[in-house]
């Protein structure tokens, strides 16, 4: 037996880890790729499906609005005055809506600093240049031109001069003199316009003069047509009862009925002329394009639900199926059709990376069972399975010896200093032994190893070597003080083929070894 002190002595071989062989069950995302079955519009996603039917419904629906008012615009007519009264307002309102939009563009620009400028200034040329911008800003107009405070006509292009009776309502208004508005001129046929004004006032509110914009009466003309329906006759009239512009699509009726408004913020008056008489009722055109849109929505939303219900039953089907071999840890079937919904496509990959992880999960809880949590070495269920292995051989006549090593000391370092000397044990067994032997931590301080063909003569200088090592290695180790150096005892034995008749009898003459290693004052290797 060698003789040693406190921190001198041998240790340990080196052993042969357990070969691990893993299957990997994981699936790829081509798990649906076994039977191809094209879906019936693609590769489309139930939100698509939902918009798309939605879009349909919507545009049936609008379809069927528009039909109904294009229908009863034709053939319906109600006798109520009440209704006739309100049809005229609602025309009354689109000829305010255009004048008021007009009006609204001759007050912007007397709101303008430029036109502001030019009244200010009394520049002619200036007004002049003014009017030939705005008539392009303008495409509506026939003129443009400023009216001076004193009433002097600036910048109106040559070939929309105002006429006698323009200068004359002009000065009126100039003088602030009440006249009839819009202001309407019939000097040629060709000239015809109204007047729309907008007075001009500087920084403090002070009237400058007005602008002025001509717009022809014929720019009238399409609104009344747009406006003036089958049986109806419309004329514009301005503040002299003379005709501005009409529409007739009244027909030869034997009688009428007619009303007439007078439009907001002017002196121009609309009349509506109908025909008083009562249609026979034509709704039938109406309620046949109902009843065929009626049923036409009903079947696009049923086939549409029908598909999206089927497609996500056969799909869903498929990943039930898939998650039940998944929760009895079966592989993932090969088998079903390509998904129909992408939604379920994107599902597979989920699935195989679940699969993945538990698989993961379980070689690293059949790691965490059979392997030591620090040192990463097999535990003591490992060992016996090897244990039980080694004893096999050595009764067909391999040489094996049995070593178990105890480590003092542990109880004096903090967790960290013993998780760091448990891993330099560790490292020292891994680096010293053969790849044919097998080594264990058996408990916090407890070590073994098995190592084959291994005699009597060659135990013991392994070991020293191993002891003279590990202790070399704290002293180097900067996290482990020089005083708390930790001792190792080694205790061995070998395998007797006819003596030793059980395992466990080999066991506990090693673990005697051990013992008497710790209660040895000159040994920490010692054989039985």
């Amino acid at each position: 037996m060698l003789q040693t002190d406190k921190h001198s002595a041998p240790i340990i071989c080196m052993t042969k880890q357990p070969h691990r062989t893993t299957q990997d069950t994981a699936p790829d995302t081509k798990v649906w790729a076994g039977n191809k079955r094209k879906p019936l519009f693609g590769d489309f996603s139930v939100k698509f499906i939902a918009y798309s039917s939605a879009i349909v419904v919507i545009i049936l629906f609008l379809s069927v609005i528009i039909t109904n008012l294009l229908l009863t615009k034709t053939y319906y007519q109600d006798s109520k005055k009440n209704e006739f009264s309100q049809r005229l307002a609602d025309k009354a309102r689109t000829l305010e809506s255009r004048l008021a939009f007009f009006q609204q563009i001759v007050d912007h620009v007397a709101t303008q600093p430029t036109t502001q400028d030019i009244l200010e200034d009394q520049d002619e040329t200036s007004a002049q240049t003014w009017a030939l911008q705005m008539r392009r800003f303008l495409p509506q107009a026939m003129g443009v031109a400023l009216l001076s405070h004193s009433g002097q006509v600036m910048g109106a292009p040559a070939d929309a001069q105002p006429g006698p009776q323009s200068l004359t309502d002009l000065a009126k208004l100039s003088q602030g003199k009440p006249t009839k508005i819009p202001l309407v001129h019939r000097l040629t046929a060709s000239t015809r316009h109204f007047d729309l004004i907008a007075p001009v006032l500087d920084e403090t509110g002070a009237p400058l003069g007005m602008v002025f914009v001509s717009f022809g009466l014929t720019t009238l003309q399409p609104l009344l047509q747009n406006n003036t329906n089958n049986g109806q006759k419309l004329v514009l009239r301005d503040g002299n009862s003379k005709t501005i512009a009409q529409y007739d699509r009244l027909g030869h009726p034997d009688e009428i009925r007619q009303q007439e408004i007078t439009l907001t913020d002017s002196d121009w008056q609309l009349s509506l002329t109908e025909n008083a008489e009562r249609p026979a009722p034509r709704f039938l055109n109406l309620a046949i394009f109902n009843i065929f849109a009626l049923l036409l929505t009903i079947g696009i939303i049923t086939f549409m639900v029908r598909y999206a219900l089927c497609t996500l039953s056969t799909d869903f089907s498929h990943i039930k199926t898939l998650l039940n071999n998944l929760a009895k840890g079966e592989p993932l079937s090969r088998k079903f059709a390509a998904p129909q919904l992408r939604e379920t496509a994107e599902i597979l990959p989920a699935i195989s990376h679940i699969q993945r992880g538990l698989d993961k999960k379980r070689q690293l809880l059949k790691t965490q069972q059979l392997n030591n949590e620090i040192t990463g070495l097999p535990n003591q269920r490992q060992f016996d399975h090897e244990f039980a292995r080694a004893y096999d051989f050595a009764r067909r006549g391999t040489s094996v010896c049995i070593v178990r090593l105890h480590i003092r000391g542990l109880n004096n370092l903090d967790n960290k200093q013993t998780a760091r000397v448990l891993k330099l044990l560790s490292k020292t067994l891994k680096a010293h032994v053969r790849k044919v032997d097998h080594i264990a931590h058996l408990d916090k301080d407890q070590f073994a190893l098995l190592m084959f063909g291994m005699t009597a003569d060659g135990a013991t200088p392994c070991l020293e070597r191993l002891h003279k090592f590990f202790f070399e290695q704290q002293l180097r180790h900067p996290e482990i003080p020089s005083t708390l150096i930790c001792d190792l005892f080694c205790g061995y034995t070998l395998i007797h083929p006819l003596r030793d008749n059980s395992a466990a009898s080999v066991l506990k003459r090693a673990e005697q070894a051990l013992t008497d290693t710790q209660t040895s004052a000159k040994h920490c290797i010692i054989a039985a």
